[in-house]
């Protein structure tokens, strides 16, 4: 079942800060996994602020689907098997949501209260039946070093953690994979710049009902930055506060994590795919997935259909419409190229929640 959103005009861009590619790597006590962040130079309001207006001001052409499709995960067995095993790697087990706060509603001042009303209804009980737009999901926009003048597009979602300023997407929509290749020297790797995280974007026909939150820090695996492996392709994102001040879960609310569930679960993806709308309104699909025809460390979604843009939008287990939040259990990495509509996410099990681990406190 895929439901559409409401619409917008394009966002324009312009010109945002150099990244000055500090790079911190972790592994674990077993050294099985290893992870790195990157400080995107962006930490001060004025930084925020400066990014904030590259994706309003200039006019800079936004990417093509074919543009994207370029730097999307191969779906190669041997390109994306990594060190992935197939089952668990421990029990089961989840985060919480979280709620947003009080204040959350600042967004409808100086609205008329007609447009408050209408936009309150898209998270309501009464359209609960009808998956209204989901205010932790929302647009993300950067810029490709490898392919100046253009902006491009992603998907995400809030989660909840300790710092309440985190973001979850894909790791392609942070660092383009392999870009290490192979050897794991932190300057070969290339991180996406000028990067925005605009929850519920294109609500009641605001582009940023609760304004923009730039990238702090980025957190991904090695795995996927030196290799491209598809079951890595997962991303953390510390996020600055909005121009409000207030922190991203503190805006929306934040989902949950769950990690090291069944292959077959009933999930909910979520996120603004170029194919919807030209990625001007949410997208959502729901089913039920199945273990990857491409790679068995990952998972599927049959029929789901999500393109360029598409990427990193969550894949929510135990979505309650009532109040908007769910529990992460994957984010869309790519579709089966050429093939059919599936959708691939890596598998969440106790390696994603360790990604959380070690991102959740950064402010």
């Amino acid at each position: 079942m895929a439901i559409g959103g409401l619409t917008a005009g394009p966002v324009a861009s312009a010109q945002g800060p150099e990244d000055p590619a500090r790079t911190n790597t972790s592994t674990d006590a077993g050294a099985r996994l290893a992870s790195s962040e990157h400080a995107t130079g962006v930490d001060t309001p004025a930084e925020a602020r400066k990014v904030e207006r590259f994706h309003t001001a200039s006019q800079l052409p936004k990417a093509t689907a074919a543009d994207q499709a370029k730097w999307l995960p191969k779906p190669s067995r041997a390109a994306s098997a990594g060190p992935r095993a197939q089952a668990p790697t421990g029990p089961p087990g989840s985060v919480p949501a979280a709620a947003p706060a009080a204040s959350a509603r600042e967004w409808a001042r100086g609205l008329p209260k007609t447009a408050v009303k209408e936009a309150e209804k898209e998270f309501g009980k009464e359209l609960a039946t009808g998956l209204p737009l989901i205010r932790t999901v929302g647009k993300i926009e950067y810029t490709n070093p490898r392919v100046p003048g253009k902006v491009f597009q992603c998907s995400g979602a809030s989660i909840n953690s300790p710092s309440k300023m985190m973001v979850a997407t894909a790791g392609h929509c942070v660092a383009i994979g392999g870009s290490g290749n192979g050897g794991g020297d932190p300057a070969d790797r290339v991180w996406m710049k000028n990067w925005v995280f605009i929850p519920a974007y294109n609500t009641a026909g605001q582009i940023a009902p609760y304004g923009k939150f730039t990238a702090k820090y980025f957190r991904t695996f090695d795995s996927w930055l030196d290799a491209g492996s598809t079951p890595f392709d997962f991303a953390l994102v510390t996020v600055n506060l909005n121009e409000r001040g207030q922190r991203v879960v503190d805006a929306v609310g934040g989902n949950g994590l769950t990690w090291s569930q069944s292959f077959y679960e009933d999930l909910l993806i979520v996120g603004y795919p170029l194919n919807h709308d030209n990625g001007y309104t949410q997208d959502q699909f729901s089913g039920r997935t199945k273990t990857s025809t491409v790679n068995s460390a990952n998972i599927m979604m049959e029929a789901a259909g999500f393109n360029d843009g598409g990427s990193g939008g969550p894949w929510l287990r135990l979505y309650d419409p009532a109040t908007g939040l769910g529990k992460i259990n994957g984010v869309t990495s790519y579709i089966h190229n050429g093939t059919s509509n599936n959708n691939d996410s890596p598998y969440f099990d106790g390696e994603m929640k360790w990604l959380w681990d070690q991102q959740g406190s950064r402010t």
